[in-house]
């Protein structure tokens, strides 16, 4: 017997961070509106010879004023087997971004991570760069950024590093109702590198309703184990595939 609840409530949003149609508001208006955010979540629960729950969730904030944007986000991975969790991840995201004209842009971020599986307990990053509109079209744009950054992991172990953060998001108005979205950064440092990406796809079924498919990677060129160190026997790669509806109101 399985029960599976996938859904994802959406107030109005400056577009999903960086679209091309961020140009529809004027700088007054997105300073009137003020703020404006997402909520996801997905749920699955198993039961029978094979007990499994699963969730994960995704709040985000946009604060807007003239010539400034302030994003806030907050996103968790759980699952859990029978009487054994075999995924717990935690992330918070804290990101402010001063725009000098229609493709310039200079930033400051912090991330919070914790997970159990993949070495990286709290991980905590800040960095600051430049950002640039590379290209942008009636229905696409690409973002890129980059600069320095510095990156403190596992606290107990007190592993810290100076790092370069390079990132890209790409997003393509496929048709009236398909959107790809493809979000990509890494940290280089001299210890680890880490790289993620987020590959998305998600198209319209009924009125507001949409269906999402998301891949998600996570790659370290030196994961480290539970004692803090660095152990070449452990997977490089972690992924994670989500199926999920969303609502858009």
């Amino acid at each position: 017997m399985s029960l599976s609840l996938f859904s994802l409530c959406s107030f109005p949003t400056h577009a999903d961070l960086w679209s091309p149609l961020d140009d529809e508001y004027s700088d007054e208006e997105l300073s009137r509106r003020g703020f404006a955010g997402s909520v996801e979540v997905g749920l699955n629960n198993s039961t029978g010879n094979t007990e499994t729950t699963s969730y994960r969730s995704r709040i985000e904030v946009d604060h807007f004023m003239i010539g400034w944007r302030n994003n806030y986000a907050f996103e968790s991975d759980f699952k859990k087997d029978d009487e054994s969790t075999s995924q717990e991840r935690y992330k918070f995201t804290l990101k402010t971004q001063r725009e000098w004209n229609d493709l310039e842009y200079t930033f400051g971020l912090a991330d919070y991570e914790n997970d159990r599986f993949n070495g990286l307990r709290d991980l905590i990053t800040v960095s600051a760069g430049y950002g640039w509109r590379a290209w942008q079209a009636d229905i696409a744009y690409l973002d890129l950024e980059a600069g320095p950054g510095y990156r403190r992991n596992d606290v107990e172990k007190d592993q810290r590093e100076f790092i370069s953060r390079l990132a890209a998001k790409l997003e393509w108005q496929i048709s009236d109702t398909a959107t790809f979205a493809e979000v990509f950064s890494s940290e280089i440092g001299q210890e680890n590198t880490i790289t993620r990406s987020d590959t998305s796809l998600s198209a319209s079924l009924i009125g507001q309703m949409l269906l999402k498919l998301s891949f998600s990677f996570v790659h370290q060129t030196n994961p480290i184990n539970d004692d803090g160190l660095f152990d070449e026997t452990l997977e490089t790669l972690d992924t994670r595939t989500s199926l999920t509806l969303l609502y858009r109101f």
